[in-house]
Order: structure tokens, then C-alpha cells, then sequence
């Protein structure tokens, strides 16, 4: 018999769950409660793809850089297929914030020795060429990163799945159960959407309405993007960040941005944050607010899911209710899990770059396949590290002191 699972969410989370485990023969029931794939979160104009070098090696920078390659590959491979994904690797000038963070950037790139068409440290006159604008100090260049139109991978991975995938859109999923070894997803009528023996939550913040998944430390960031009214040809023609981002025009129109609030619930455009992206704008690129066309700016907000510590939630959901707190404490690897549920989730401004690789993962877990990435990296992401001992203090203190995120893409 065929494999089957219920992915609820269809933007890129869930969109990349679904196609790579179509890939692997799978029958996919997707879900979602708006019309088309890609209208919540992941439903940007443009979005920034790059890696995230650090001095250290962290493990953000491990799994961005890996997410990364892999993301390259994947949107390579729906190009040749003519599926409808709109991309760029127009390349990304990340632009130093002050000379203390030009002298890590330029550290960073000496001792990782990158290859060139990865990453070259740049100085300010050739970093300015680059913006084909003044700018105040150099950075990175990142020559094969770029933008993706995030609603238009999610559309392409779900066309990539053909006649594997069924799609309930216009769904709101109110509850779930698990009867004789089937996950039940219904509406708040009670009526059955579908059943199947493996339920991936690919919903944002909502995979915290169920009971089961009440413990996940899942937030919302607010991010307002602004959109300017820009011509053919003009500067930028890459993406350019610096504690913020600006893109090339696309379709007459460059996205800037964008701000990041936690539990921020407010769906409407708010004056004042185009006025700090326009403020962020001229810290990037000196001045050049003061040129831009004066037909007003629109722009689009956005709701991201993020965990406390950055990182997304990739892998089988602890039995949190199972867990005896007063006992010795237990690996991750031998923490109970909720048989047949599973989590993508938690990518905040990272969907982008994360989402295929996450995808990947996921599907080699419920597989019972070797993982892409090493160990300490799936761990890193196992939804389950929220439930260890004392990482739920941890989790509270991270949460106090979220950076902002406002350069991620």
C-alpha cells in the first residue's frame, strides 16, 4: 500500500514537506485554510537567500549553509522542469554595520577561505559598485544568493507533485485525533478533511491550538515589508543588506524591510513602520529615500512562526505529557514521541533558505532514512529540546532577548 500523510500548511514549510515526500512515493493530503499555496507567511513579494557565515562555526551558520546549497540545487531543479518559481541569483552584498563587524566579516572570510563564487569580503569602493550606490563601509558579496518569490516556490513544489498530492484549500483545521493508528484532521464542524497514519503540522503558531502540541514554544513576529515604486534598471540590482534589506525591482517594484515585533498581532500597514524601513533603507544605502518616486509606498505584513533559540523545529513531537519531570533526565534520542506526528515549523525570517533542507530532513525522519545533516544538527532542531530539563528556562530567557531579525531573508 501506498504511504500516506496529511500535511496541514502549504507555504513553504509545508509545501517542501510535501514534495519531498512525494519524491519518495508518497500520497500527500495537503491542507490549508487559505485559497492557493503561500498566502500566509510565505507570501512576500521577494525574500533574501544567502548563508550565514560566523567566526565560530555555529550551528545557525552549519545548517544556513547547508540549507542554503541544497536550496540552490532544488530551485535549480524546478527551473529546468518549467515549474513556476521566480528566482534570482542577482547576488547579495551583506554590508558591514560598523567598522568592528567590517573587521569580523573580513576575519570570517580569511579563515574560512570560501571559495570565490561563495563569498568574497569586499572593500567599500568595490562594495559600491556593487550597489551601484555610495555606501558607507564594505562586507560580504555573496555572488551566487539572491531573491526567491516565496509564493511561487510554495506553488512549484506542489505542482511538482502531480496527481501524489490532494488539496483541501479554504480549510480551517479545528482539531485532531488519533484513532486505530489514524490521525483524523477535522474542520469546526467535526467533518472529516482526511486520515492518515502520518500528520505533519506545517501551520505556524496554530500547530499550538491542539493539545497535544499545547507545549511547543512556538511565537509570532510581526514583519511589515515596504514596497517602492522602482524602475527598470534602476540601483540596487542586488540585494543589499545592512540591519536591513533592500531588493532589485521586480515587476516595477523593490521590496524594503523589514520590521520584526513579537507578538505583535496588528494585520494592518502602520505608518510608522515605513517610516523605519525608510530609515533602515538610508542606513544601507545613503540618501536614497530621498530619491524615490512619490507615489506613495505600499507594502504587505506578515505573521513568521519562531522558537526561542532561532533555530526551526524539524522532527517527531515529544509526548510532553509522558515525560516524568522528576526522573533522571533523558537523551533526546530516547525522549517519547507522539507515534505518526510530526512538526516543520519555527523557520521565523529563515523560510527561505531553511525550507527545502528542512523538508528533506523531515522526510528522511519519517522515513527511517540516514538524515542530510549530521547529528548535533538534528538535534539542534528536534522540536523535542524544548521539553528537556531546564530548557524550558533557558527557552525563557532567550525569549527575553530575541535580536532582531530584520537582515534575515
Amino acid at each position: 500500500m501506498r504511504p500516506h500523510a496529511i500535511v496541514v500548511g502549504a507555504g513553504l514549510a509545508g509545501s517542501s514537506a510535501a514534495e519531498r515526500l512525494v519524491a519518495r512515493g508518497w500520497l500527500v493530503d495537503l491542507i490549508d485554510r487559505a485559497a492557493a499555496p503561500g498566502e500566509g507567511a510565505s507570501g512576500n513579494l521577494l525574500g533574501v537567500m544567502r548563508p550565514l557565515p560566523s567566526l565560530d562555526d555555529n550551528r545557525l551558520s552549519r545548517l544556513t549553509h547547508a540549507a542554503f546549497a541544497f536550496a540552490l540545487q532544488h530551485l535549480a531543479r524546478l527551473t529546468a522542469q518549467n515549474l513556476p518559481v521566480r528566482w534570482e541569483p542577482s547576488g547579495v552584498l551583506h554590508l558591514a554595520r560598523d567598522d568592528a563587524h567590517l573587521a569580523t566579516q573580513q576575519r570570517v572570510v580569511e579563515l574560512r577561505q570560501p571559495a570565490a563564487d561563495a563569498l568574497r569580503f569586499v572593500d567599500r569602493e568595490e562594495a559600491s559598485h556593487l550597489a551601484g550606490w555610495p555606501v558607507a563601509l564594505g562586507g560580504w558579496w555573496f555572488p551566487r544568493a539572491g531573491w526567491v518569490d516565496p509564493a511561487s516556490l510554495c506553488r512549484a513544489n506542489v505542482a511538482r507533485c502531480g496527481a501524489a498530492i490532494r488539496l483541501h484549500f479554504g480549510c480551517q483545521v479545528a482539531q485532531i485525533g488519533q484513532h486505530g493508528g489514524l490521525w483524523s484532521v477535522c474542520d469546526a464542524a467535526g467533518c472529516v478533511l482526511a486520515e492518515a497514519p502520518v500528520l505533519v503540522l506545517a501551520n505556524a503558531v496554530d500547530a499550538r491550538r491542539f493539545p497535544v502540541t499545547a507545549h511547543l514554544p512556538l511565537r509570532s513576529a510581526r514583519g511589515q515589508v515596504s514596497h517602492l515604486a522602482a524602475g527598470a534598471g534602476s540601483p540596487p540590482q542586488v540585494v543589499v543588506c545592512r540591519l536591513g534589506y533592500v531588493t532589485p525591482a521586480v515587476d516595477g517594484v523593490r521590496c524594503a524591510g523589514a520590521t520584526f515585533a513579537v507578538d505583535d498581532g496588528e494585520a494592518g500597514l502602520r505608518a510608522a513602520d515605513h517610516a523605519e524601513n525608510l530609515a533602515r533603507l538610508d542606513f544601507i544605502l545613503p540618501g536614497y529615500s530621498k530619491v524615490l518616486r512619490p507615489a506613495g509606498v505600499g507594502g504587505r505584513v506578515g505573521f513568521r512562526p519562531l522558537a526561542p533559540d532561532r533555530l526551526p523545529m524539524i522532527g517527531p513531537i515529544a509526548a510532553s505529557a509522558a515525560i516524568d519531570r522528576a526522573g533522571p533526565a533523558l537523551p533526546l534520542t530516547r525522549l517519547p514521541r507522539v507515534p505518526g506526528l510530526f512538526l516543520i515549523n519555527g523557520f521565523g525570517a529563515r523560510g527561505i533558505v531553511w525550507s527545502a533542507l528542512a523538508g528533506e530532513l523531515l522526510a528522511s525522519l519519517i522515513c527511517g532514512e540516514p538524515p542530510p545533516l549530521a547529528d548535533d544538527l538534528v538535534q539542534a532542531v528536534d522540536p523535542g529540546r524544548f521539553v528537556l530539563p531546564g530548557r524550558s528556562r533557558r527557552s525563557q530567557r532567550h525569549a527575553a532577548r530575541l535580536p532582531d531579525a530584520s537582515t534575515a531573508d
